[in-house]
């Protein structure tokens, strides 16, 4: 159905991570860092609140992973109940998106005009080429017709990594000929409704475990 993100991009992600700090010590990512904060809002942790129940897990995604990063809190939710006997109210799955698996939560216009599919190695099924628009929000591995949002909904806790989004809205910009800030803004914008921004993912991880959830890496 697709591919996973290849050791190409990675470097690129590491590369761009090294770009940022180097912008940092001349004073350009400060100023751009300024103003971005005055039109986005910032990342919240209200979304750990929502963690609760006796058997709590945190999935860490770190590629696309043929979309696996958004099934697996189902499975656990299911196979939980089916062991368990319990309810819902009882559970708690988070999801976090981070690396590149970040764009899994990019919407539609994001992924075409800034060649996600691309970046990340990914094609879409119906064409065969270079996937230009998010082909895993509604797609999820052995769930027929779920989506991200109805996911989402059903209160599993969808996290994605403001680290990321940074880095790779910078990487993709120059394609789409924007700026790195605009860029940035677009990609905030472009978030699934539903969805988190915490600081970084392993930030994410690290509260989802201070929550008391477990750790399952998701790849």
């Amino acid at each position: 159905m697709s591919h996973t993100a290849s050791r190409t991009p990675r470097r690129g992600f590491l590369g761009g991570i090294a770009g940022g700090a180097a912008a940092l010590l001349v004073g350009r990512w400060s100023n751009a860092s300024a103003e971005i904060s005055a039109i986005t809002a910032p990342p919240s942790d209200a979304w750990v609140a929502k963690i609760k129940g006796k058997y709590r897990q945190v999935f860490d995604n770190t590629s696309a992973n043929e979309g696996w990063g958004a099934a697996f809190p189902l499975n656990f939710i299911d196979s939980t109940k089916e062991a368990t006997k319990t309810t819902d109210a009882d559970i708690t799955a988070v999801s976090v998106f981070r690396h590149f698996a970040m764009p899994l939560l990019l919407n539609d216009t994001v992924w075409s005009k800034y060649h996600i599919g691309e970046m990340l190695n990914v094609k879409d099924p119906k064409t065969n080429a270079f996937a230009t628009r998010n082909i895993f929000r509604d797609n999820v591995p052995l769930r027929p017709g779920m989506t991200y949002e109805k996911i989402m909904s059903s209160g599993v806790i969808f996290v994605a990594c403001n680290l990321a989004l940074t880095v790779i809205s910078g990487m993709a910009a120059p394609k789409a000929k924007v700026t790195p800030e605009v860029a940035k803004k677009e990609f905030e914008a472009g978030l699934l409704a539903g969805s988190n921004l915490a600081a970084s993912g392993v930030y994410a991880v690290n509260r989802a475990q201070q929550s008391q959830c477990t750790y399952c890496y998701g790849g």
